[in-house]
């Protein structure tokens, strides 16, 4: 998600290599609306499951990353994750 790549799908997924990303352009005063765009057209191309998967993953590491003083904000401070479809809540309630 921080990258802009689009996420490797089908049996790309497995085994495949996390772009290189910049932890020190996580303070860029620019990147909050940028990926909040993109975090935008990924929900349009993926599943809630997915995107919400990748922003947890990101704020996991952006909170490490915190912790070890290499960086300062939080670009994702603003995105919320997006809600599960319908048909996937009534589904995992009938089973």
């Amino acid at each position: 998600m921080l990258t802009g790549e689009p996420a490797p799908t089908g049996p790309a997924r497995r085994g495949a290599k996390p772009p290189v990303f910049l932890v020190a352009a996580i303070d860029d005063p620019a990147l909050p609306e940028v990926l909040a765009e993109l975090a935008a057209a990924r929900a349009d191309e993926m599943d809630a499951d997915t995107v919400n998967r990748e922003l947890s993953i990101a704020r996991k590491a952006i909170g490490w990353w915190q912790r070890q003083g290499w960086i300062e904000g939080d670009p994702t401070i603003d995105i919320e994750r997006r809600p599960a479809p319908p048909d996937r809540t009534k589904a995992l309630a009938e089973n």
